[in-house]
């Protein structure tokens, strides 16, 4: 048995773990993205920024992507999980941009957000067993 065979064996017995991960990752990136960026204050991991996008976007795609995975009866459509980070993604550059909260939207951060989905999808893709298509 390899690491993600164990891993998502792991995730499959204690399902419970994802959805909590879901919904502490949606907030976590929620809190960072939309923050005015004064009370992020100056730090040097802030430089890292693009990278981080595709860390938090691609985990956030990952978890969902195991989520559906282990909780329905038939295999996760993977465009449906790239195309909610997708989604997710923009809607923070929009409410960075429309939202009072000293940010701004960047084209740039949204690539990001993308490049961490597909590279979740493909994560998924080799680690999620095959299902009967229902």
């Amino acid at each position: 048995m390899n690491i993600s065979s164990s891993i998502y064996s792991f995730l499959s017995k204690n399902s419970y773990l994802l959805p909590i991960g879901v919904i502490t990752l949606t907030l976590g990136m929620l809190l960072l993205t939309l923050l005015p960026a004064d009370v992020m204050g100056q730090n040097k991991l802030w430089s890292y920024d693009k990278l981080g996008h595709a860390v938090l976007f691609g985990s956030w795609s990952l978890s969902v992507g195991l989520y559906y995975q282990i909780h329905k009866s038939k295999t996760v459509k993977l465009w449906i999980i790239f195309a909610s980070g997708t989604i997710f993604g923009l809607l923070i550059e929009i409410l960075q941009y429309a939202l009072p909260v000293n940010r701004q939207g960047d084209p740039v951060d949204f690539l990001f957000d993308l490049l961490g989905c597909l590279i979740a999808v493909w994560i998924l893709k080799t680690i999620i067993p095959d299902k009967k298509e229902s």
